[in-house]
């Protein structure tokens, strides 16, 4: 993954009002403890990594102490919710991107205030995946995507538009008829939270929640659908549906993240393949998911809680900390000089994540993709509906649901 770096002076003035709020006899700061909730770790490495930046903020905020309580991602959001409702909430926490705007609606999280981070220091993507209603409610700690796997032995060159994507799975199924040219994703949770990428790509949004105004029954989001039902006709379900297809060489393309990365150098050695970014059509884009930090309204020490997330997400420590979160760093400063130590797999995520569109800023989202989304674009690859029937009725129950008229 990367590194990225927050503003200096936003840090330093954080010090200075964290010193400001109340003092021991001598002046310092008074003893607090700050509670910050995250995600298991992933693997010991991640654990230590982790335990050295509490350390380090400690020694450099003497009085202060952070206890962190780490809790399994499928059971996260149940005990936060538990937390929530008994009123025994952290100061801070991790949420998933999607859950912002539905904890920022409801005045469960605290908007961040000015001067606490440097904007321009993130991603656009990965900040914009913290704004609701044009207001700021938390920082990207780490963000993820997709992008193009090739089988180099099949695919010499990948293709950099949609056209040449086309053209290079039809002459990979051409030459021969038991190999298809690409993974096409399915109509499910995983391929409604690609897809969007596409949708982006030909110039197009799911949505606009500022205008309540839903948008993917319109022509870009169209022609991105029926591209993946174009690709069919050169990748065959019979043929991609065997397990791990791409890797079994039975597939020259697949859509995935970068997980996959070290999964195909670890069970398939020998197989020569490279990652590129997305092809595209109208200007390069892609899809984002990761994690973000928040303060929650009834914590008891946000002046140390936004500090502790300006330190997460400075250039010092982001990319060591996303990387043990298992995504790149949303900080700019601390990608780009970061950015060479990684090899040339990494670096195409890295590329997509500079284009990476954040997703809607509506509470029921993931209900949206899941419930909605989801089967309009398996109905159009299953060749149940054409791709505009298939997302103009979906787009019908979208506003249903959100109660929008646009």
């Amino acid at each position: 993954m990367i590194r990225r770096v927050t503003g200096a002076a936003a840090a330093v003035a954080l010090l200075a009002g964290l010193a400001a709020c109340g003092g021991d006899s001598e002046g310092g700061a008074a003893d607090k403890t700050l509670t910050y909730w995250m995600f298991q770790d992933r693997t010991p490495q991640a654990g230590e990594v982790v335990e050295k930046i509490r350390t380090d903020f400690e020694k450099a905020n003497p009085g202060v102490s952070v206890k962190i309580v780490k809790i399994p991602k499928d059971d996260y959001n149940t005990k936060l919710g538990s937390a929530l409702a008994s009123g025994s909430v952290p100061d801070a926490g991790i949420l998933d991107q999607p859950l912002v705007s539905r904890y920022a609606l409801d005045s469960t999280i605290k908007e961040v205030p000015a001067g606490t981070v440097d904007e321009k220091a993130f991603y656009e993507g990965a900040l914009t995946t913290n704004r609701v209603n044009g207001k700021l409610y938390g920082v990207p700690v780490d963000h993820t995507t997709v992008g193009l796997f090739y089988n180099k032995q099949l695919v010499p060159t990948p293709p950099k538009t949609w056209d040449e994507l086309k053209q290079v799975a039809a002459g990979i199924h051409q030459k021969d008829s038991k190999v298809a040219g690409i993974v096409v994703p399915k109509g499910d949770g995983y391929g409604g939270w690609m897809w969007p990428g596409f949708v982006a790509s030909a110039g197009g949004e799911m949505a606009n929640a500022d205008e309540k105004k839903v948008l993917f029954d319109q022509p870009p989001a169209v022609e991105a659908l029926q591209l993946w039902v174009d690709l069919l006709k050169s990748s065959p379900r019979e043929i991609t549906d065997a397990d791990m297809a791409f890797q079994n060489g039975l597939a020259g393309m697949m859509i995935s993240g970068p997980w996959d990365v070290a999964t195909i150098k670890d069970q398939f050695p020998d197989m020569q393949f490279s990652v590129a970014p997305l092809p595209y059509k109208n200007e390069p884009a892609g899809n984002i998911g990761g994690e973000n930090a928040v303060v929650f309204s009834k914590g008891k020490n946000a002046d140390i809680a936004w500090k502790w997330l300006a330190w997460l997400t400075n250039s010092t420590n982001n990319t060591q900390l996303a990387q043990a979160l298992g995504g790149f760093p949303t900080n700019i400063a601390a990608a780009e000089r970061d950015a060479a130590t990684f090899g040339p797999d990494q670096a195409a995520f890295l590329e997509q994540l500079k284009v990476a569109q954040a997703r809607p800023a509506v509470p029921e989202w993931i209900q949206i993709n899941d419930e909605i989304i989801a089967p309009a674009i398996e109905s159009a690859l299953s060749g149940k509906a054409t791709s505009q029937q298939a997302l103009t009725d979906a787009a019908d129950k979208t506003r249903a649901l959100l109660g929008w008229t646009g």
